[in-house]
């Protein structure tokens, strides 16, 4: 049976984070996702979900229309959660991948989907202690889907560079800015997605894989950015999840600026660039790996440029739609942080004012998370 594209009229907003669940005395992980599901209301219930483990909860706004809108949502379920999680005796973390949490000694969620990710990945899935930020964009046509996420692919790299916010994995300094995009890239149909023909060939590709018991569903597809049939978006997967309010909207409102860009390209009749794929590996090798400090090719135009000249160049793509869209001041954070470094960099720094002690990096991520992602979120500083 084909899968239908559910089209969606405006360029909407939705914004799903993923957190860590912390025990408030240790700061190591906790399985109080069942805890904090059940102690919610119908209506935030609705806009949460488990994620294959039990240390983590996402949170999802509601659908917006503008950038405001959806982040306003964001830290309201920021608030109710970090509210739950209290009373369980626990707190959310808010960085990439939690800096020493031990794989064996994760718990499954139970639901038939989660399980089934388990059998299919085995050790895999139970080391993908990893918390990202996902953003569907509201798409109005299932070819212009197909064009958009085909052209998103030249920014995977980019995006992964200046949301890079997880250098630490299993007690170590792994050398990667983003070790949750790698770790997570282990599950198969990750990464970067095949260039695709048209939406009947995506339709026709999830029906085989579907009929091979490959998965059981479009949303077992993990690329890096991926057309969502069921809500007629765009999504981008790539980037770790932010304590900074700014930053996240920063992201939010890039990405919405460049699914509008490419859409009005698809409308011009404007043909897609060839985009090698070596190159598009390599761009997204170096976004995990090196973040902004790294020279890399511009797959669109083959130039050796620097990686913060390239999120420049994104921008510049972006800005004319995000001047329609009226967001061209959340694009000016990205300035911001160019000149401050991404989430990892602040990490590192932040190591070393703690003496090298992991432990007490968390817990002084996981308090920062409270003063600067939840109480005073204000939009006025990177924090």
């Amino acid at each position: 049976m084909p899968i239908g594209f559910e089209p969606s009229p405006l360029p909407t907003i939705g914004i799903e984070e993923e957190f860590q669940l912390c025990d408030l005395e240790s700061g190591d992980l906790v399985p109080k996702a069942d805890e904090i599901m059940a102690s919610a209301g119908p209506e935030l219930r609705k806009h949460l979900s488990y994620d294959l483990l039990l240390t983590l909860i996402e949170a999802n706004t509601k659908i917006s229309e503008s950038v405001e809108e959806g982040i306003e949502d964001l830290v309201d379920k920021r608030r109710q959660v970090q509210a739950l999680a209290e009373l369980s005796a626990c707190t959310l973390g808010m960085t990439g991948t939690h800096p020493y949490a031990d794989p064996h000694q994760q718990r499954f969620v139970s639901t038939p989907d989660y399980q089934w990710v388990r059998e299919q990945l085995g050790y895999v899935a139970q080391r993908n202690i990893t918390f990202g930020l996902h953003v569907h964009i509201g798409v109005d046509d299932a070819e212009r889907a197909v064009y958009v996420a085909n052209r998103m692919r030249l920014w995977i790299g980019p995006l992964i560079a200046l949301a890079a916010n997880s250098p630490y994995l299993d007690g170590v300094d792994t050398g990667w800015d983003a070790a949750r995009v790698y770790a997570f890239g282990a599950f198969p149909r990750a990464g970067i997605p095949p260039k695709l023909r048209s939406y009947e060939e995506f339709a026709a590709q999830m029906d085989a894989l579907i009929a091979a018991s490959a998965i059981t569903k479009p949303r077992q597809i993990w690329w890096n950015v991926r057309v969502h049939p069921e809500y007629g978006t765009v999504e981008f997967r790539a980037c770790d999840v932010q304590i900074s309010v700014p930053r996240t909207a920063a992201i939010v409102a890039l990405v919405q600026a460049l699914v509008v860009a490419y859409g009005d390209a698809h409308r011009a009749g404007k043909p897609e660039p060839y985009l090698p794929g070596a190159y598009l590996e390599d761009l997204r090798w170096k976004g995990m790996r090196f973040g902004l400090s790294a020279d890399v090719i511009d797959a669109e135009t083959s130039e050796v440029v620097s990686m913060p000249a390239l999120v420049e160049r994104m921008v510049e793509v972006a800005w004319p739609a995000a001047t329609k869209l009226g967001t061209t001041g959340y694009l000016d954070i990205v300035s911001e942080i160019l000149q401050l470094g991404n989430g990892a960099a602040a990490q590192r720094a932040a190591l070393a004012e703690e003496g090298g002690d992991l432990r007490k990096l968390q817990h002084r991520l996981l308090r920062e998370a409270v003063e600067k992602g939840i109480r005073q979120p204000g939009l006025d500083s990177l924090g």
